[in-house]
């Protein structure tokens, strides 16, 4: 035992200057990336994604953990909140925040740093992740017993290539996979040679319990390499033998995955019903002919499209030529990189590498690996090469070079450097032997290339040109931009009541009340609420995605059902006020920018009763317009005893007539652009006290080739030299890219919004066609609207209508709904009380999410909780007092827990049935 350890130490210590080596290097290249954005002025955080979700759940993370440990070494219990009402309409905690934090070891240190100081930890997690991703990988190349030299150069080229210098900035849990796909495949090939599966069984619970999403690619690449290996290692194979090893993997994957069960099995189940995953998205044969043409180049150079950010340092590919210069060697290797390269010049391999959903080669950190590993492999060879190899690789740097800068599209100046370096690389080693002949310096020549290669990706994604640092925010300002004036100007109402707030036009970002403590109709994560999602639908809410919304759009019967007391807009913007909020309540300046919270006299609470019912099937028939009345005057139900709802509906569809302006036609139901900002206006006589919709059914959107904007007239009248330099164009354009997404913006008196169209060629198409657009409400009819088409291309739609929709009943019907209503509520950590009484048996809707993670006692007994009006909760009150509470618990963690104990148990067999057989062994 004492022999082993010794050895074990001694390893370690031999290594020991290979890893201040690495750290140098690393802390080098790491500071020359981070300059980029010092000397900038520029934070490490992406304005886009990084402030709202990113931040702000690092941010949110710190604080939750220590309240667990404040009530567990303060109070002396144990408390883990679950669910929280200030992430969107009320969220699960672990289901929103896992994708981003809950379950990655490393963000357990948000724990000690203040919200303050949540930026540097943020930053300083980016390079953390990349930094132990070299570890990673060298430890699974020393397994291999490859020299130091050559694990150095590879770990180099492995992190710090297009996926870590573009992606892991905007997202930085996207390097996460990169530092379990390494022990991974050294876990599978110590399982083949006999060894302990610890490794292996750790770090796929680890990846399982860090993120769902990479977890499903770092499976499927797993059982890739498994079967390369196995073919590899073993000569002589069989069925049999194939099963045994099968089974093998199987019993130590089960384990894995029951470890990680307690996280992996509440997350995953939630996501596979959500509108996003079910969407079918356009997954076409081939990609367009444009990423073809720059494939090659953009290996070592620009970033491709659908995640396709490879950027290795140009050595990398003098590693592939030798590889292919020797026959009969590597066969593995040259089977994964040719494997490797068929996914990403295939989009159903993307399609089927990111879950089946929209096409994605966010998987290629997994192809860095290879890459990587193939230079580890080919180093030594570099030294040895005969005459007849160099000549086979001076062949492959031609035709490389001559495919990667012959099309036009692929000389762009990053990939002529790239280029550059390669060649400069290529020439170096295959001047070993004559001009250079001492291995040393060819080791420092080839070292020099691979970090000036790196450094060159660096300098130019984050130059003037590329413009990439104009999307970060500036440094110290990203957490104070979710201090919203939006927010400000509701916590200066000084309400101490339970309600939520709803804007239009006032949010710089979403998810801002996570961090100020309000309650809002916003929300922006990865992960959504199906139910939530599913009204949304019904109600053809003006927003395209079902995991970001920003607002009801200023509907008076949404917002009064959610329980919106405040509306808040800017100054000067009252015309974006729904209905019935005519009081200042409180008022905020942020940015130079005023901002005023209305509030609304008639607001519903929480919790507001119904007498009578709509059976669900009967409500899924009606038109949009009538189930938002409908929702006012009775709940939607599966069956209940209520009494049936009789509705009276007073909605009108006014005709309109469609007047085109220059670069705009309408034919055959679609209206077709030719001309960027084109208008249409559409002309009707609305009726007064009423809000006006424009509704729209089937929409979709197609652009046009540059050849289909010129019309037969006008191509007939071109010269030769004309047409060619427009066919010329068309076959640089990209239907793909260009398909993906159009904007409307529909204006009118004092009003300005947008209708966003995504398409199945876009990657967050959620399956949406139908959109209300709200164009206000006004107390004289409006009589025109226009739309701005911002996009050139076909529009095309099932149906085009004009609805107003009056408001005159609305106080009398909500009045009714909120006179016996839920008081005196709390909500604290995942509990919800209240008190009532009702004068006959009743249906209280609670406005909050439906979710099964809800368990609700009246007057101390359990009661069912029903579905109501598809987004919320119902429970049947008999006449009479009640007491309400409502407890949460995210669905299937219990069960995930239960599984993970099992897990745990039968890891602890393993470890000791091989005890056991070490100590037959001895004995």
């Amino acid at each position: 035992m004492s022999k082993m350890k010794h050895k074990e130490t001694r390893i370690k210590w031999k290594n020991a200057d290979f890893y201040l080596l690495y750290t140098i290097a690393f802390a080098g290249i790491a500071l020359f990336l981070y300059m980029r954005f010092y000397l900038n002025g520029k934070s490490l955080i992406w304005s886009h994604d990084g402030v709202p979700q990113h931040l702000n759940s690092l941010a949110y993370y710190g604080r939750y953990l220590r309240k667990i440990l404040h009530t567990l070494f303060i109070e002396h219990k144990l408390s883990i909140p679950m669910w929280d009402l200030n992430i969107g309409y009320g969220s699960d905690i672990l289901t929103t925040l896992h994708y981003y934090v809950i379950g990655d070891p490393l963000t357990l240190l948000s724990v000690f740093f203040k919200s303050s100081q949540t930026e540097f930890l943020y930053e300083f997690l980016i390079f953390l992740r990349i930094y132990l991703a070299g570890i990673a990988f060298s430890r699974y190349a020393f397994y291999h017993k490859n020299s130091k030299q050559a694990v150095f150069m590879g770990s180099m080229i492995y992190i710090f290539a297009g996926w870590t210098i573009y992606a892991a900035m905007k997202h930085p849990y996207f390097s996460n996979p990169m530092i379990y796909l390494p022990f991974i495949l050294m876990g599978i090939d110590k399982i083949y040679k006999k060894e302990k599966p610890y490794i292996f069984i750790w770090s796929v619970a680890l990846a399982g319990l860090s993120n769902f999403y990479f977890f499903y690619m770092l499976g499927i690449f797993m059982v890739i390499y498994a079967m390369v290996r196995y073919f590899e290692q073993f000569k002589e194979r069989s069925l049999k033998n194939i099963g045994k090893w099968l089974g093998i993997f199987c019993v130590y994957s089960v384990i894995a995955v029951l470890i990680a069960a307690v996280i992996l099995l509440p997350v995953i189940l939630p996501v596979l019903g959500t509108d996003r995953f079910k969407a079918q998205n356009y997954v076409p044969l081939l990609y367009d002919k444009v990423y073809y043409e720059k494939y090659l180049g953009c290996l070592i150079g620009e970033n491709m499209i659908q995640w396709g950010v490879a950027g290795f340092t140009a050595v990398s590919m003098t590693g592939v030529f030798v590889l292919f210069s020797k026959r009969k060697k590597y066969t593995a290797l040259k089977v994964g990189f040719v494997l490797l390269n068929a996914f990403l010049l295939l989009p159903y391999a993307g399609h089927v590498l990111n879950g089946f959903s929209y096409v994605s080669n966010r998987w290629i950190w997994a192809y860095g690996m290879l890459i990587a590993y193939i230079f580890v492999k080919i180093y030594p060879e570099l030294f040895t090469l005969t005459l007849k190899e160099k000549r086979k690789i001076f062949v492959m740097l031609l035709i490389y070079c001559g495919i990667a800068l012959l099309p036009d599209a692929a000389r762009t100046q990053r990939n002529m450097m790239a280029v550059i370096f390669l060649v400069a690389a290529t020439f170096t080693v295959l001047s070993f032997g004559s001009f250079f002949v001492k291995k040393r310096n060819l080791t420092i020549m080839v070292s020099v290339f691979l970090i000036a290669g790196i450094l060159f990706n660096i300098y130019y994604q984050y130059s003037y040109e590329k413009d990439y640092l104009s999307e970060f925010t500036e440094q110290g300002e990203a957490l104070d931009k979710l201090e919203t004036g939006t927010d400000l100007a509701v916590l200066d109402t000084e309400d101490s009541s339970l309600y939520r707030y709803d804007q239009m036009g006032t949010h710089t970002y979403e998810n801002s009340s996570m961090q100020m403590g309000t309650n809002s109709a916003s929300y922006y994560f990865s992960v959504a609420i199906g139910n939530i999602s599913n009204f949304f639908d019904e109600m053809y809410l003006n927003t395209p995605r079902e995991d970001q919304y920003d607002n009801l759009d200023s509907r008076t019967i949404l917002d009064r059902l959610a329980a919106v007391k405040y509306f808040v807009v800017r100054a000067g913007e009252e015309e974006y006020l729904p209905y019935g909020y005519n009081k200042m309540a409180g008022e905020a300046e942020k940015n130079g920018k005023t901002y005023r919270a209305y509030e609304c006299d008639n607001a519903l609470p929480f919790g507001y009763t119904y007498d009578s019912y709509i059976p669900r099937e009967k409500y899924e028939k009606m038109s949009v317009i009538e189930k938002q009345q409908a929702l006012l005057q009775g709940v939607v139900l599966d069956e209940s005893s209520l009494p049936e709802t009789v509705l009276t509906l007073n909605d009108r569809e006014v005709p309109f007539k469609i007047i085109t302006g220059k670069g705009c036609q309408e034919k055959d139901g679609k209206l077709i652009v030719t001309k960027e900002n084109a208008q249409a206006r559409l002309v009707f006589d609305g009726l007064d006290e009423s809000e006006t919709y424009l509704i729209t059914e089937g929409v979709n959107y197609e652009a046009l080739s540059p050849r289909a904007m010129i019309s037969d007239k006008k191509w007939k009248n071109m010269s030769i030299y004309e047409q060619n330099q427009v066919f010329h164009e068309n076959s640089r354009w990209r239907y793909w890219k260009e398909s993906q997404k159009a904007y409307i913006d529909v204006t009118g008196k004092f009003l300005n919004k947008t209708i966003s169209i995504y398409t199945d060629k876009y990657n967050a198409y959620s399956g949406k066609h139908n959109f209300l657009c709200n164009a206000g409400y006004s107390r004289m009819g409006k009589n025109s609207l226009t739309l701005t088409f911002q996009n050139t291309g076909v529009y095309s739609y099932d149906d085009l209508k004009v609805v107003c929709q009056p408001v005159t009943k609305v106080d009398e019907q909500v009045k009714k709904l909120g006179e016996e209503s839920l008081q005196d509520v709390k909500v604290e950590d995942h509990e919800l009380t209240g008190k009532i009484s009702v004068s006959k048996p009743k249906a209280l809707v609670i406005a909050l999410p439906y979710s099964t993670g809800f368990t609700a006692y009246v007057d101390g007994k359990k009661t069912d909780i029903k579905q109501a009006n598809t987004m919320y909760m119902a429970l049947n009150l008999a006449e009479g007092e009640h007491e309400i509470r409502l407890t949460y618990h995210t669905p299937y963690l219990y069960t995930g827990l239960c599984l993970t104990c099992a897990g745990l148990l039968c890891y602890i067999g393993v470890v000791l049935i091989y005890k056991k057989k070490r100590g037959n062994k001895k004995g």
